[in-house]
């Protein structure tokens, strides 16, 4: 009677334990679905940065948005495929501080407003992935290790560091749930009226494993080239990238046509759009880009 007694006092204890501890066993986070990783200044290209920092003491700020066809695809085990997230639409708002002329510190929050898409139950993940939710914020900073390049000094060298810290919801596949670290070698030349610039990175990332899909460190790869005038005012070319993983299958190649325009050398819009290339499970169909942002006129 007393063990009967016993039971029926922990049994009201353990239907709460069970309440509270079931669901969330069957509750498996995302990651961040999101490739695209906006460069933090204003006057950067749309997909790579460029070896430029703010002057000591001044700032910049801005503002884009990303929309993505078709940007994340799982692999379901009889073979098909499915559609995570069909439709992707990512804000972010960028700032940054110059010190020691050189030295530039920036912070970038993306935020996902809108995406759709086939995540599903039966796919062993819980997303809600038409709700507003917070990314991964990235903080950075940037060091100019040549003047900016310009006709007499053609060449330009810099190198960005960044951590990206776990602020975003795995469930709304907005963050990987642990830390990254993004670290990136930038050059750019140009001559009268033409530009050319490249980016070779890593960035880590932890190796998840969902819907067929594998996440982990990529070696990220950028170039640049393209039309330039009114002392650098006007900028039309092409950018390419390519995140490439170091330990699975799925490469991701996007390419971009993009516009820059520079009014008083204080106010920086950007717009662009172009197809995904590859077979790569993080590949969109396509994305367009628009930016604009401000940053102090004595850039470096």
């Amino acid at each position: 009677m007393r063990r009967a007694r016993s039971a029926c006092r922990g049994a009201p204890i353990g239907l709460a334990a069970w309440m509270v501890v079931a669901p969330a066993a069957h509750a498996v986070g995302g990651f961040d679905a999101n490739r695209y990783l906006a460069p933090p200044l204003a006057v950067d290209g749309l997909s790579l940065q460029r070896p430029t920092s703010l002057a000591g003491g001044t700032w910049g700020a801005a503002v884009a948005i990303s929309h993505a066809d078709d940007a994340l695809e799982g692999r379901l085990d009889d073979g098909g495929s499915s559609h995570i997230v069909e439709e992707q639409l990512w804000l972010y708002a960028f700032l940054a501080l110059g010190l020691f002329d050189r030295l530039t510190l920036h912070a970038t929050l993306p935020v996902p407003i809108r995406q759709v898409g086939e995540a599903r139950e039966a796919e062993g993940v819980t997303a809600r992935l038409h709700s507003f939710a917070a990314g991964d914020l990235r903080l950075g900073a940037r060091l100019a290790l040549t003047s900016p390049p310009r006709d007499d000094s053609p060449l330009g060298l810099a190198v960005d560091g960044a951590l990206l810290v776990p602020t975003g919801s795995r469930e709304a596949f907005a963050s990987d749930g642990k830390v990254r670290v993004q670290v990136t070698a930038i050059a750019e030349a140009v001559s009268s009226f033409l530009y050319f610039g490249g980016t070779v990175g890593v960035l880590t990332r932890p190796e998840l494993r969902l819907a067929g899909t594998t996440t982990g460190t990529m070696l990220q790869i950028a170039a640049t080239a393209g039309l330039r005038a009114g002392e650098d005012a006007v900028r039309l070319g092409l950018e390419g990238n390519a995140q490439i993983p170091f330990a699975h299958a799925g490469a991701s190649y996007e390419l971009l046509a993009a516009l820059r325009l520079s009014l008083f050398r204080r106010i920086h819009a950007s717009i662009g759009a172009g197809p995904g290339l590859g077979a790569g499970w993080q590949t969109p169909d396509f994305r367009a880009v628009a930016r604009i942002g401000w940053a102090h006129e004595a850039m470096r």
